[in-house]
């Protein structure tokens, strides 16, 4: 008799855990549909902490089910993590409906000469002005302003030679902006203009 009672009770644990793993799937989902940068995965943690108590191990497992589930439900959005966080994005076939919604988004494309920069800045950082202007071949300073304004491209410190000229890298918004969860992640030159 003890012993069925310990059964029943061994389920009803089980139940309440698979309650709670989809109830804090669905609080990841919140906090992720209520922000329009990626949420860093300490910041997802401290606040799921706040209704269980999970370990950094646990809270991955939660997000790759949820990731998986978004897959199998073949949802019009996935969850990427990019630019060092989570984030749902539509998939590339929804673009143009989506596009309508936002269309301000859409007017300021970057010329092919400040691609070509950026690219250059992207694959080599942390990099100079001289060095960029040394692959192209051309003066760069109009177009690293412009990637400066539309904060693609960040000064990184300054290179310890006379002179002490800045060194440029990329920033989160462009990890955003091309997908990318690291800048690390740049391995072929067509990602880029892939996806501009």
């Amino acid at each position: 008799m003890k012993q069925e009672n310990h059964t029943e009770e061994a389920e009803v644990n089980t139940e309440i855990d698979t309650i709670q793993r989809q109830e804090v799937k669905k609080i990841i989902e919140a906090l992720l549909f209520s922000t329009d940068e990626p949420l860093p995965f300490r910041k997802l943690r401290t606040i799921v902490s706040e209704y269980l108590e999970l370990d950094s191990k646990q809270l991955k497992e939660l997000i790759d089910e949820y990731q998986q589930e978004l897959r199998d439900q073949k949802r019009a959005y996935k969850l990427e993590e990019i630019a060092q966080g989570y984030i749902l994005r539509t998939y590339p076939q929804y673009h143009s409906y989506v596009s309508l919604l936002h269309p301000s988004k859409n007017k300021d494309k970057l010329s092919q000469a400040a691609l070509e920069v950026l690219a250059i800045i992207a694959y080599r950082h942390p990099i100079t002005r001289a060095q960029v202007e040394a692959i192209r071949g051309v003066d760069c300073s109009s177009m690293i302003h412009t990637l400066l304004e539309r904060e693609l491209v960040t000064a990184e410190g300054k290179l310890e030679v006379p002179g002490r000229p800045t060194l440029y890298g990329v920033t989160k918004k462009f990890l955003l902006h091309f997908g990318l969860k690291d800048a690390k992640d740049l391995q072929d030159k067509e990602s880029i203009s892939e996806k501009t």
